[in-house]
């Protein structure tokens, strides 16, 4: 196993502080909570459809785990995030699924019977529409592996020492950078998704995205 956990990082010496795609993870928080409190706003003074009323309960479950992604990618815990991607996913997936299939609203707020939800790959679908079936699959595969406990997840908690020597962490992976970028960039792809399908739906004009 690794060494055990070091001291709690701050936002001036986080270890995989400076990664391009962290720091556009944090340009994409900021703008996202900016836009998400103008709309809550909107939201206390307004009759909202089901559709918006789906989007006001989902989104912000989306967010939150967002956000916690980041907190753990500060203090190194990147196998948790890499966990937490998966529910990010279904977050996301699911408003989306919503948008694209009213038929599917009431459903959802009479509590989903599971005969009637989408598989967990359409969801992936909605969320990464420019990749290749390939990719998502490797992708699905993945996030399934992170999910359970079976020997194949073996390697996705796996680290360098600071010998030079692989082990399993039981806490903060310090030098994986690659693994870093990966959960950066997962979150601020659908962070930024589920901003602007709040925006669609909530009708705060676009270029508050910018």
């Amino acid at each position: 196993m690794s060494s055990p956990p070091g001291p709690v990082f701050t936002p001036d010496n986080e270890p995989y502080l400076g990664r391009e795609l962290l720091k556009l993870f944090d340009l994409t928080i900021p703008r996202s909570l900016a836009v998400h409190r103008q709309l809550a706003a909107r939201t206390f003074s307004a009759d909202l459809s089901p559709l918006q009323l789906a989007v006001v309960e989902i989104v912000p479950q989306g967010i939150s785990i967002a956000l916690s992604m980041r907190e753990l990618i500060r203090q190194a815990y990147l196998f948790s995030a890499g966990i937490l991607m998966r529910p990010l996913v279904e977050r996301t997936g699911t408003i989306h699924y919503l948008c694209k299939n009213p038929a599917s609203i009431d459903d959802w707020h009479t509590g989903w019977p599971r005969k009637s939800q989408p598989k967990f790959g359409i969801l992936l679908d909605l969320v990464m529409p420019l990749e290749s079936d390939e990719e998502r699959k490797e992708i699905e595969e993945l996030l399934h592996k992170l999910v359970h406990s079976d020997p194949r997840s073996a390697n996705l908690n796996a680290t360098t020492r600071s010998d030079g020597l692989r082990g399993s962490a039981a806490g903060k992976e310090l030098n994986e950078p690659d693994k870093a970028d990966a959960i950066s960039a997962f979150a601020t792809k659908c962070l930024d998704s589920l901003t602007r399908v709040s925006i669609k739906v909530l009708g705060l004009p676009s270029e508050q995205m910018h």
